[in-house]
């Protein structure tokens, strides 16, 4: 998923009962928790063959989200006076949720990186599945109109989204608009665009 989609589904794990706990600070480091794995795209920045090596390897792999969870939930406690242990929990489960929820596009997680080259992937899905996105948005802004009711409303979303995954796996690939819709919108775009052009060639 993109950034912005990890990151709102992070906010929605976060509802499942730390917000309640813990309160709407604790809410933010989920969040950070759960974009941290991909700190690996910053190989970009050293070489595009590096990148495409070591993203979904680097930050991924279950000791990274490990070695990330504890980092981030061990600078929050005595900032925001949280308790290390819960919070660690709970990132930790956001930056496994982050690695799941990429399982289902054509980029391998590498969960045993670097004792394991091999990955996971079910290529269900197209980055920028505007469906997807669609969804998290819908359930961000339902969030805000209704934070009462964020367990509710992040339940919806987490199960929506695991149901659109499974049915995206079990059914035959999308043809004409439905294509379209649901990723191949990218494949369109002019050479040279920001950000999807490497996309269209790795």
């Amino acid at each position: 998923m993109t950034l912005p989609e990890h990151a709102i589904c992070s906010v929605m794990i976060a509802q499942l009962g730390c917000r309640q706990r813990y309160g709407w600070k604790a809410v933010p480091v989920v969040a950070v928790a759960g974009i941290a794995p991909d700190v690996d795209a910053v190989t970009k920045l050293i070489s595009d063959p590096l990148y495409w090596e070591m993203h979904h390897a680097l930050g991924h792999s279950l000791i990274s989200i490990t070695v990330l969870s504890a980092i981030i939930a061990g600078v929050s406690a005595p900032l925001l006076k949280l308790p290390f242990r819960p919070m660690f929990g709970w990132c930790w489960l956001a930056s496994l949720v982050h690695d799941l929820t990429d399982v289902p596009y054509w980029w391998a997680v590498r969960f045993l990186w670097p004792f394991s080259d091999r990955g996971l992937m079910l290529q269900a899905l197209e980055y920028l599945d505007l469906l997807v996105l669609g969804m998290w948005l819908t359930a961000a802004v339902c969030l805000y109109k209704r934070p009462a009711r964020g367990r509710r409303i992040a339940a919806v979303s987490l199960s929506l989204y695991t149901g659109y995954v499974v049915l995206r796996w079990l059914l035959p690939k999308p043809t004409g608009i439905w294509h379209q819709i649901t990723g191949g919108w990218m494949y369109l775009a002019p050479g040279d665009t920001p950000v999807l052009d490497w996309w269209q060639h790795q």
